[in-house]
């Protein structure tokens, strides 16, 4: 009695206090500093706490007049096939065959409408990515304020604005993506309109390939696996021939040329163009006197790789079930980086993964003190890197004006989080 009487009357020390406010802050408390972090330093700095006292109002956007200008080339490809039978990779094409079939419908209509629709389809498949898939998948089915949070910053976001004013189609070929994996898992026995929506995504955009290995759902079912993804590779190089062998080797030739001479600039965040924006940054201020570009491009991508090796690795050991939300954020990240061109209207993709990240929480009520702040910790750093993709680059200092590096230290820290996580976390829990 007497030494629970000392306990209860004993002074909460500064250090107490501060743990035991560190305990009671919630998830929120954590996204939402991470978010709050990107908005004073890329919003309320540059336009408002400016050396010239003045509101900096800024193209923020790279626009091109008239608006839509990759829908229109797009549209060049089709009709050069349609109308003048001859092969569509004329101009600038790195599309797969069958995406200038698959956009043939819309030479019917004036570019207007087809604007119009493609952006309408746009919103709904961001809509139905962001919103209603990681809805489905929770584990109440009940809107929170992440998943709302995640939504309406990305509805707003200037990768997905770039996206729109382009006429791209990333989003459209990523909800493919992900409704493939979705039916695929959870809707098994529909498996093989899974695999051709899959198959419909990467020939739209071929990244959507590195998501593969998201189709598996028995990690030790090696036979399986190897004839699944064997099965979906043979598929999909069958259906760059859907025009004839002469269309597919002008299919590689464009790669080949692209992969040669990319498009460098800030907003291209691939490997690549990160370090070739960056070097050229410091040779004009005479900081460096050696090319060290091509050493760094290859250790980059040996980090980027041995993160989803890592991550792979684990969900092998533990042969987990279902989506799993690590794997799925590293693989979209992956093909943010890997590829020799990604503009930033590709950033677009990324706000279904996180959506599908935040709105699961990846850790336990549970768990220790010391785990809860290290994925704390954690959620913090990733709101950061993720909030601050949602600014453009204008707002930003050269630096961090590209976003590899924003993305690889989401990588890094969603890696830690796969290798901290003991629960066996996974989308659906």
């Amino acid at each position: 009695m007497t030494k629970k009487r000392k306990a209860s009357n004993m002074k909460p020390t500064p250090g107490r206090n501060w743990r035991s406010y560190l305990e009671n802050t919630s998830y929120l408390v954590w996204v939402m500093a991470g978010f709050a972090v990107s908005y004073m330093f890329f919003f309320i700095g540059p336009v408002f706490l400016n050396q010239a006292h003045l509101m900096q109002i800024t193209e923020y956007l790279p626009r091109i007049n008239p608006i839509g200008a990759d829908l229109r080339q797009m549209l060049s490809y089709s009709d050069s096939w349609v109308a003048a039978g001859k092969t569509p990779y004329i101009g600038y094409n790195l599309y797969p065959p069958l995406a200038s079939i698959l956009f043939t419908p819309l030479l019917a209509v004036n570019f207007t409408k087809a604007f119009a629709i493609l952006t309408f389809i746009t919103i709904a498949s961001y809509s139905f990515s962001v919103f209603l898939i990681p809805l489905f998948l929770g584990r109440e089915r009940k809107t929170s304020p992440l998943l709302l949070l995640v939504f309406v910053t990305g509805l707003f976001s200037y990768g997905f604005q770039f996206e729109l004013e382009r006429g791209q189609f990333n989003v459209i070929a990523m909800f493919l993506c992900l409704i493939s994996i979705w039916i695929y898992h959870y809707q098994h026995k529909y498996r093989f309109l899974a695999y051709v929506l899959f198959s419909l995504s990467i020939q739209l955009k071929v990244y959507p390939a590195i998501f593969i290995v998201m189709l598996i759902r028995d990690w030790r079912d090696w036979k399986n696996n190897i004839r699944r993804v064997l099965g979906l590779t043979v598929a999909n190089i069958a259906l760059l021939f859907v025009m004839g062998p002469g269309v597919f080797v002008d299919f590689l030739k464009a790669i080949q040329a692209q992969s040669a001479n990319p498009s460098i600039w800030v907003g291209n965040h691939s490997v690549r163009s990160f370090m070739m924006v960056i070097t050229n940054e410091l040779r004009s201020q005479n900081m460096v006197t050696h090319d060290y570009s091509s050493l760094i491009q290859i250790t980059l991508f040996v980090l980027i790789f041995a993160c989803l090796f890592v991550i792979i690795l684990k969900a092998f050991r533990e042969n987990s079930k279902g989506m799993n939300m690590y794997l799925m954020l590293a693989c979209t990240i992956g093909a943010l980086l890997i590829p020799s061109v990604s503009h930033d209207y590709k950033l677009s993709i990324l706000v279904a993964p996180m959506a599908l990240f935040f709105h699961q929480r990846p850790f336990a009520e549970n768990d220790g003190f010391r785990m809860r702040m290290a994925f704390s910790l954690l959620t913090f750093i990733i709101c950061i890197a993720y909030s601050s993709t949602l600014f453009s680059f204008t707002n930003k200092p050269t630096l961090l004006g590209n976003n590899l590096t924003a993305l690889m230290v989401m990588l890094f820290a969603v890696t830690a989080f796969s290798l901290l996580d003991k629960s066996g976390h996974k989308i659906g829990d």
